[in-house]
């Protein structure tokens, strides 16, 4: 947040402008790789499912100047460096592609078949390489039961499923928690869900009944030790 503020010029608030110095700028960049090196791996398989919609882009973190879609991204980014056994998805449009050559969107509103695109990353990646690679992937739903069924589909062995979103949460043919139940059944039984709201005000989608799932609603510099933990333990 330092670095893109003191880039920009301009604080959030007042009047305060200045003219950026590069090695700041770049010192300050520098100064969030060098961070990763505290994180602590969770150490399990994880499958993370970034919302790639619109309103990503523009639904800032409690009020600061990084959007949902920057802390998505980051938390790939981060994810790709630490964790030894990871997969990265986004929702996207439908395989199937267009008819009468207009985009199909799959999700809520749009109709279609949700589908889900492979997020390649690398842990040389910069920050600004992989929203860039974000944003190019086409907009779709963000049923947040996707990401288990894909992996039960695909037969991937999966210990945390973490789904990152703004306030866009819900659920589509099938519940988030019947997904997970049925992926235990057949896959991982000990297999974990996180579903994050970064701007949400408040929703609900884990089952109370079941201890292996966790709505999030906001986010701060404290939720990733809080997901890490939730699915090592």
């Amino acid at each position: 947040m330092a670095q893109k503020i003191y880039a920009q010029g301009h604080g959030e608030k007042g009047s305060l402008k200045w003219l950026p110095v590069s090695k700041i700028v770049d010192a300050l960049d520098e100064a969030f790789y060098a961070t990763f090196s505290n994180v602590e791996p969770c150490g399990k398989p994880m499958l993370l499912a970034l919302d790639v919609s619109g309103s990503m882009a523009c639904s800032s973190i409690g009020g600061s100047c990084i959007t949902a879609r920057e802390t998505s991204a980051a938390m790939a980014l981060i994810t790709a460096v630490t964790e030894a056994e990871h997969e990265i998805i986004a929702f996207s449009a439908p395989a199937r592609g267009c008819e009468s050559h207009r985009p199909i969107y799959g999700g809520m509103h749009g109709g279609g078949e949700p589908g889900i695109t492979r997020v390649d990353t690398s842990p040389k990646m910069r920050l600004a390489e992989v929203i860039k690679r974000i944003e190019s992937i086409p907009m779709g739903g963000t049923d947040c039961a996707l990401p288990i069924v894909w992996a039960a589909r695909n037969k991937l062995n999966v210990s945390g499923f973490i789904t990152y979103t703004d306030s866009e949460t819900w659920a589509g043919p099938i519940h988030p928690a019947q997904a997970l139940r049925k992926y235990r059944d057949g896959f991982v039984a000990e297999a974990k869900a996180v579903v994050v709201g970064m701007t949400s005000n408040g929703f609900t989608l884990a089952d109370p009944n079941d201890r292996g799932i966790l709505d999030v609603a906001g986010f701060d510099t404290s939720v990733p030790a809080v997901i890490a933990d939730f699915v090592r333990i």
